[in-house]
């Protein structure tokens, strides 16, 4: 039977991360990808995502200035831009919350009146004060993703695309990693698959079709922000900057409804949710052509309480539950999964991100 020290399943933003990390430390480490990577059937392919430090709750504050030192440090590596800074702005019920975790973080931010935002960014018709981080930015997503791998390539890691795992045997003494051209024995197991989390983990994640939609910046030489509308119950619109050729300014709605099995894939765009952000458009951001330039879709692997699932039983470690906001902490989640692999201490709250939290829950 072929023999690896740690095989990583799934090579989206997380597991190509923590396969660049354990290559880096020269662990023995064999890397699957069900598709190609890259692929446009999970929650990582598309040219953009926001980064930010502004969340609700200050532990995320703490480690998305974690990730930015990480994002840097992939940068150098690389050898190429992967993180556009272009600052950020919060607004709606959210973002008292937000500047509230900022300021217990001891991170810098401010409050915008709404005549200062909208000198400041003409496209957006501000409806009051907005709060400001300069630190937010833009992920270019698929160059990210194509680096890590590339990265751990160079560094010894063994990248199987178009690899299915089938099922995952855990033992006393490792687990057996079953995949369509034969079986791989492993001390550990570290699985990120995404949206397909539920066909190989007993965890309670649900995959969520997600629809976002182009618009032309009207004038070209006004700059954009990322930007949230926070609504209420964790709702929000957001709008991400033209970067990493992308086709315009990218535009959505975090509300998670449609749940699906990835495996009937690839999806077509949601007519309703294109027209939800054309309309968002006329709204609030003017300076952006409300005539849709593309849409693309994703999944959502979706937690009940939309945290992560960072965790390790017994030989497997847990990467999931990504639920739509996962992609800024990639480089740093790299290195949580390989510490939770190699037996170190990843520094993070554990509970918050356990799988035991979900106890009880109901199927």
């Amino acid at each position: 039977m072929e023999r690896a020290d740690v095989v990583v399943v799934g090579l989206g933003a997380w597991g190509s991360a923590a396969a660049r990390v354990l290559g880096q430390r020269g662990v023995e480490t064999v890397a699957l990808e069900r598709f190609r990577v890259g692929h446009v059937r999970g929650s990582s392919h598309g040219p953009t995502r926001i980064f930010r430090l502004s969340y609700p709750e200050a532990e995320y504050v703490r480690m998305a200035e974690r990730a930015l030192d990480l994002w840097r440090a992939l940068e150098h590596d690389a050898d190429e831009t992967l993180l556009v800074t272009t600052g950020g702005l919060d607004t709606g019920p959210g973002a008292e919350r937000c500047a509230g975790s900022l300021a217990e973080a001891g991170v810098e931010h401010e409050w915008l009146s709404k005549e200062e935002c909208e000198r400041m960014f003409p496209g957006i018709a501000a409806t009051g004060r907005a709060l400001y981080q300069a630190d937010a930015g833009v992920s270019l997503a698929e160059r990210t993703v194509a680096a890590q791998v590339r990265l751990a390539a160079a560094d010894g890691v063994e990248v199987r695309e178009e690899t299915e795992v089938l099922a995952l045997r855990p033992r006393d003494d490792g687990v057996g990693v079953d995949t369509a051209d034969g079986p791989i024995d492993a001390r550990v197991a570290i699985v990120t698959p995404g949206a397909w989390a539920a066909r190989l983990l007993d965890v309670p994640v649900t995959a969520s079709m997600q629809t976002v939609t182009y618009f032309a910046p009207r004038d070209e030489a006004h700059p954009w922000p990322t930007y949230i509308e926070w609504g209420e119950e964790g709702f929000a619109w957001y709008a991400v900057p033209r970067e990493g050729g992308a086709p315009g300014v990218k535009v959505g709605e975090h509300r998670p409804l449609r749940t699906v099995d990835p495996k009937d894939g690839p999806f077509e765009a949601d007519p309703d949710a294109i027209e939800g952000s054309a309309d968002f458009v006329r709204r609030r951001l003017p300076g952006l052509d409300p005539q849709p330039l593309a849409s693309e879709t994703c999944l959502y692997e979706l937690s009940p309480d939309e945290h992560f699932v960072l965790d390790r039983e017994g030989p497997i470690v847990i990467g999931t539950g990504g639920s739509g906001h996962g992609f800024k902490f990639a480089p740093l989640l790299g290195e949580v999964l390989a510490d939770l692999a190699t037996g170190r201490d990843p520094a993070l709250p554990v509970g918050k991100f356990s799988l035991a939290r979900f106890a009880g829950v109901a199927e």
